[in-house]
């Protein structure tokens, strides 16, 4: 296969994110990574610029004489990047200036060199001054758009920084051990035999965090089913959510299967149904389930759709609710791009009805998991209290977590620098015997 500069390959991503033609995850795709001489330097650039995106434009703007025309988003992705570089990546100046001058031939607009030249160079030169003009306003300092910090600072005002700083930091890669098949001491020993650095996650009884990230599947005791990739806090899943041998269980929203595979390792013997409404997901679930040696009923269907009575009862439900992944932006940093408050009002009423659709399937005396890997209230706590309001035979029990901020309903943990992801719990319990 022909190898393309990275580059040239980052342009095309970000063109298309910038178009709405994908996300980075879906553009990023192993063949287009594997075009790439360097894949780690493709997705460094792709999800910096994500990351930083505001800012950079910004930038961008104070350089330019006039606006770049619509046709010319190529010409504006290769500038992006070229600051990106400049001020973030810390790559030498005139190694930055020169290559990306040079892919302007590449892209058929060799009449931009001096365009291209004039941007990068005034970057440099002016570097100080752009950066005093961003630290007056949040918005373009920690790069998130308007509408997202507004609804952070009003719903955490004591921690809406610390989860912005947390937002635009570098995941790190966290995984969970296969507790029927090894221990985490076995593992972390295996890890350090292979000369990988790793500890125990604070949180969740199977965690281990890895120093650096690593290809995964490079990992001893990954493709033996030993382990996946998984973040402490969605891996609590398993252990705030009472379960025993024998219990009927719904993962109404499972692919692509982490959950799943978190509550079957923690308790081989439940009787668990894997649903989802996105058919092209399933495979993925098959995989993983099959790789980790354990068992469930996999189905694409959508309970708020088909009849209560094509299901019947569950012991148990996780709730997994699509969201707007504000938690987790550190992981997907185009969704500051991507995400609207449009989506996320959509997203809500997505929410509230699944919740209305699995409080039926779930038998007197059961409990039901509510999740969501987002920070904003209104998927959160204000959702729960909503659904209790109208519902009077369930009640909210008590969750125990460190670190988590106690809600009105359920415990919201944030995003941290060097810690877990930001995820939200509620547990309600069904009146009955």
């Amino acid at each position: 296969m022909t190898k393309r500069p990275e580059r040239l390959l980052a342009i095309d991503v970000l063109s298309s994110l910038l178009q709405a033609q994908g996300s980075l995850a879906s553009l990023l795709s192993s063949e287009r990574l594997n075009r790439a001489g360097s894949p780690a330097l493709l997705q460094e650039l792709c999800y910096g610029v994500c990351r930083w995106h505001t800012q950079l434009a910004f930038y961008l703007q104070q350089l330019l004489d006039k606006p770049l025309r619509s046709k010319d988003l190529d010409l504006h992705c290769l500038l992006l990047l070229g600051l990106y570089q400049l001020l973030f990546m810390r790559t030498p100046d005139h190694a930055c200036v020169n290559e990306s001058v040079e892919a302007v031939t590449a892209l058929g607009k060799p009449w931009a060199k001096g365009l291209v030249n004039a941007v990068l160079r005034g970057a440099t030169r002016r570097q100080e001054e752009l950066l005093a003009r961003a630290q007056r306003d949040y918005a373009l300092w920690y790069s998130h758009p308007e509408w997202l910090l507004s609804r952070l600072k009003q719903d955490w005002p004591g921690q809406y920084r610390a989860i912005l700083d947390a937002n635009n930091q570098r995941a790190p890669l966290t995984l969970r051990v296969h507790a029927g098949r090894t221990s985490r001491e076995a593992v972390l020993g295996s890890l350090q035999t292979a000369g990988l650095a790793a500890e125990p996650g604070a949180l969740a009884p199977q965690a281990v965090v890895l120093a650096q990230p690593i290809e995964v599947t490079a990992l001893p005791g990954f493709p033996e089913g030993l382990l996946s990739v998984q973040d402490e806090t969605s891996q609590l899943c398993a252990s705030l959510l009472p379960l025993a041998p024998g219990l009927r269980v719904l993962d109404a929203c499972a692919a692509p299967g982490g959950k799943t595979c978190a509550l079957l390792e923690a308790e081989p013997g439940l009787q668990v149904l894997a649903l989802d409404n996105e058919a092209r997901r399933l495979p993925r679930l098959h995989q993983n389930l099959e790789r980790l040696g354990l068992r469930a009923e996999v189905r694409c269907a959508d309970i708020t759709v088909a009849p209560a009575a094509e299901f019947g009862r569950f012991d148990r439900i996780l709730l997994d609710v699509p969201c707007s992944a504000t938690g987790v932006i550190r992981r997907h940093p185009d969704i500051k791009l991507l995400r609207t408050p449009a989506e996320v009002d959509s997203l809500i009423a997505r929410q509230r009805a699944l919740l209305r659709a699995a409080w039926p399937l779930l038998a007197p005396g059961g409990y039901l998991l509510y999740s969501t890997c987002s920070v904003l209230q209104a998927e959160n706590s204000s959702q729960l209290q909503a659904f209790l309001a109208d519902t009077p035979d369930a009640t909210a029990l008590p969750l125990e977590i460190a670190t988590a901020q106690r809600c009105v309903v359920g415990v919201q943990l944030l995003p941290a620098v060097n810690g877990p992801d930001g995820f939200y719990y509620a547990l309600l319990g069904k009146h009955g015997a």
